[in-house]
């Protein structure tokens, strides 16, 4: 059944404190949730009939391949970008309140009376009176101006669509390869089976034991490797290649056990077929996770990123402002641990391991972030008469200006 959501850019924000987890739950928040089911739906659409058509020549894998894309790049893929379009709202909102609390101790620094509030912030003081009335000769009373966050649907959308097509064309483009990898393995099976000749590190003894051995012993003719790959294929379905190859070696293991066991060869099939269902679906739910778990990541980090290029492209922030890589309190992973509190320019990739990106995750089921290290050089100048045509504001050095009351929100 279809996910349905909806396009969603004014969300309640949260409490803007990053959520980490133990690396080893299987936990998952809303936003993955959604992506997960999507995905595992696109997964789970593939025919189990799709591998056996293409090692028989009936189809290609393009045309598998170009059907699967144009299929669910119209239902799967659309409810993917949805979620990770939220993901990249809610970065981008918990970005301005970083930024926001950054500026504030940075005009707090410079002896500034300005304070920025945000939307439920600004809101709250006005309904009490916290900061009012402000004087221009009354600094015991600080200036305060709404600092809030706008974000531009259009290049977040954009965004959540080209990644929501490269999920679908991953899982796709898989599937040929896959029936590649388990011809290969059922190829070097063969030759030692058939020529006594150790090809896969086993002797022939130990390959009789095996699938193709158990097999060859059900069929009255010699195997060939396409209906090696017949048997096995259709259980990688929806998998990355390594996984794939991980489940034929299992159902390989699993069989050989079942043989020392003293099973004949029929239950040996029967039962060795369900081990193969049963690990590639857990194997395909993990992926579907990896992906929602990266996909939130990566949309909720490029939110944020892209606040703070805004920020600075208006003048908000300094031109020496930086941002800095945040990890986990806990489980930091051994690729993460050296790039705890590292700071690089705002517009500078940072260096993970010879990798350069913009900002994390650095691999897949990366829990880390960005945050903003703001850098003003001096206090911003107040100007104005307290005229409509001319109100209180504050001038940053780099151009920004912001009144005193409603301020202007930055659109990102």
């Amino acid at each position: 059944m279809a996910v349905t959501v909806k396009w969603v850019s004014k969300q309640r924000g949260g409490n803007h404190e990053p959520k980490f987890r133990p690396v080893n739950s299987d936990a998952l928040d809303k936003t993955e949730k959604l992506i997960y089911r999507a995905t595992l739906e696109a997964i789970e659409a593939i025919p189990e009939d799709t591998y056996r058509r293409i090692i028989r020549g009936i189809i290609s894998a393009q045309e598998v391949i170009d059907d699967l894309i144009g299929r669910h790049l119209l239902t799967d893929a659309e409810e993917i970008a949805k979620a990770i379009f939220a993901a990249y709202v809610e970065g981008t909102r918990d970005m301005a309140h970083r930024l926001r609390e950054g500026l504030n101790k940075e005009l707090k620094r410079l002896g500034s009376d300005l304070v920025l509030l945000g939307r439920g912030e600004y809101k709250k003081a006005k309904i009490y009176g916290m900061y009012e009335p402000w004087d221009w000769d009354n600094p015991t009373i600080p200036a305060v101006s709404l600092f809030d966050q706008q974000p531009d649907n259009m290049a977040g959308k954009v965004y959540a669509r080209f990644r929501a097509s490269e999920i679908i064309s991953s899982v796709a483009n898989d599937v040929q390869a896959n029936i590649g990898l388990i011809i290969e393995e059922g190829f070097t099976a063969q030759q030692t089976f058939q020529t006594g000749r150790t090809v896969t590190g086993l002797t022939p003894q130990q390959t009789a034991g095996r699938l193709y051995g158990v097999l060859q012993d059900v069929s009255p003719v010699p195997i060939t490797t396409s209906q090696y790959a017949e048997y096995v294929a259709p259980h990688t379905n929806g998998l990355f290649p390594r996984w794939a190859k991980a489940v034929d070696r299992s159902m390989n293991t699993y069989a050989n056990n079942l043989r020392n066991k003293g099973l004949d060869d029929k239950t040996i099939l029967e039962r060795t077929t369900k081990h193969g269902q049963r690990y590639g679906n857990k194997l395909r739910r993990s992926r579907a996770r990896m992906i929602a778990r990266t996909e939130v990541a990566f949309a909720q980090n490029r939110g944020m990123y892209d606040t703070l290029l805004q920020a600075q492209d208006q003048g908000i922030m300094g031109a020496q402002s930086m941002k800095e890589w945040t990890v986990g309190p806990t489980d930091v992973c051994p690729i993460c641990r050296p790039m705890a509190g590292r700071k690089v320019p705002l517009k500078a990739p940072f260096n993970v391991g010879g990798s350069f990106v913009d900002y994390p995750p650095a691999h897949p089921n990366c829990r880390c972030f960005i945050f903003p290290v703001p850098q003003l050089q001096t206090a911003p100048t107040l100007v104005g008469s307290n005229i409509p045509a001319d109100p209180y504001r504050y001038v940053f050095r780099d151009g920004w200006t912001i009144t005193v009351g409603e301020g202007v929100p930055i659109t990102v």
